[in-house]
């Protein structure tokens, strides 16, 4: 069994600033931190004379450069002082995902020593020239953030003349230990241009990414198996805002995979299936961490918030992926044949297998995960359940006979660490 396939593929730019959009969501609401690293970076390369496509992935890479980050607690500490303790965690961490990413892979070494000391990286043999650039540019613009949040802005809520010496001055101090000096120069004339902070408005920094001219960087094609490896980072940061569901995309991705292929799937669609399943909850980053963590029955209110998640997803994935069918599959998870389903009320007759073959792999584990106020269901506990939804006309037959047929199989996936896919 197979349907008439898309060719995959993903819009890199749009990608990066939902990833900065996703990692602000790890403890942090909406302070756009990633945006505002990566615009600083981009100016300053820019007033620094170094090449376009230089510039443009130091404006990647400030989008990713706190991809690292795990928990809201080490969130907040990295703006807790200019100096924050145990900073290097997030940099190793970020470089081992961005290092197991391919098309992303060149950026791991300027994470890695994004909060390296200057005086430290200059003397350093591993990185090599443009990646000392790269993670000394990032640095001083992360930091110039920090200070910039902790200044005290006018009535209109502009930062005073005032508050640009102070940051300067700040700056000045490290220069030469914390900061390269070419780089504390140039980002201090920077500083004192009214433009550059009236321009440091989300809306106007991507319209400002949206007329960068074409590069090699942006411009080269990222068809299937790159557009899972980045899913896959994708999915590392979605399942770490939830210690609850660690590992939940990845499972329901290797689930509808498996699943695809003893229904006939070919080779592409398993794997179109996996890249669904990896990005089927990446809404859920909007959801309040109060409410995707609550342990007992939700309100009305907070049931809202959470059906809210699955159209969050559509319109991030319209915004990534150029098929449309990946963006169906992945944001039809929780839609049900009978209607009953959100955020839409789909029936039957607009929703296709692939999409079915997700809304059962996602019911299926989230039955049998084990969460920290519940054990995972057993596989004998689980089957009934499902069986229910099955004979109530909202999952699909044919899928739940499938995994039923597979059952031990499905719960091995389902409830090991799974480190890859496999179709």
């Amino acid at each position: 069994m197979d349907v008439l396939l898309d060719n995959v593929s993903i819009d890199l730019r749009n990608l990066l600033f939902e990833i900065a959009i996703a990692l602000d969501a790890v403890g942090v609401d909406d302070i756009q931190h990633g945006y505002r690293v990566a615009y600083m970076a981009y100016q300053c390369s820019k007033k620094m004379g170094w090449e376009e496509e230089f510039s443009q992935v130091s404006f990647a890479l400030g989008l990713l450069h706190d991809c690292g980050v795990s928990q809201p607690k080490e969130r907040a500490s990295l703006f807790a002082a200019m100096q924050p303790d145990n900073a290097q965690a997030h940099c190793d961490k970020g470089y081992q995902l961005l290092k197991a990413c391919p098309p992303l892979s060149g950026l791991a070494l300027p994470v890695l020593y994004h909060h390296t000391e200057w005086r430290t990286l200059a003397q350093e043999t591993r990185p090599s020239t443009n990646d000392k650039k790269l993670a000394s540019l990032i640095f001083i613009c992360d930091r110039v953030d920090f200070l910039y949040l902790g200044s005290t802005l006018d009535q209109f809520g502009n930062l005073t003349k005032n508050d640009k010496n102070l940051i300067i001055d700040e700056l000045a101090e490290y220069s030469g230990s914390l900061f390269e000096p070419s780089l504390v120069t140039c980002m201090s004339e920077l500083i004192n241009s009214d433009d550059f902070w009236f321009s440091m408005q989300p809306e106007y920094i991507e319209t400002l990414a949206s007329r960068f001219p074409s590069v090699p960087f942006f411009a080269a094609q990222m068809g299937l198996e790159d557009s899972i490896s980045v899913a896959e980072l994708f999915a590392e940061i979605v399942d770490t805002k939830s210690p609850f569901t660690s590992q939940h995309s990845r499972k329901v991705a290797a689930l509808s995979a498996f699943l695809g292929k003893k229904l006939g799937f070919s080779t592409k669609a398993q794997r179109m299936l996996y890249l669904a399943g990896l990005v089927h909850d990446i809404g859920k980053l909007k959801t309040p961490s109060v409410v995707l963590h609550k342990p007992t029955d939700l309100t009305k209110e907070e049931y809202a918030c959470i059906k809210r998640h699955a159209t969050d997803t559509r319109h991030a994935l319209m915004n990534i992926f150029r098929s449309s069918q990946i963006v169906d599959w992945a944001a039809n998870h929780h839609e049900r044949l009978d209607g009953s389903g959100y955020p839409l009320g789909k029936t039957a007759k607009d929703i296709d297998l692939p999409s079915r073959i997700i809304a059962v792999a996602d019911v299926f584990q989230a039955l049998t995960q084990s969460r920290p106020y519940r054990d995972g269901l057993k596989m004998s506990e689980a089957m009934p359940i499902i069986r229910a939804l099955v004979e109530a006309g909202k999952l699909d037959k044919a899928v739940f006979e499938c995994l039923r047929a597979h059952g031990q199989h499905c719960f091995e996936i389902s409830t090991d660490y799974v480190e890859e896919a496999s179709v």
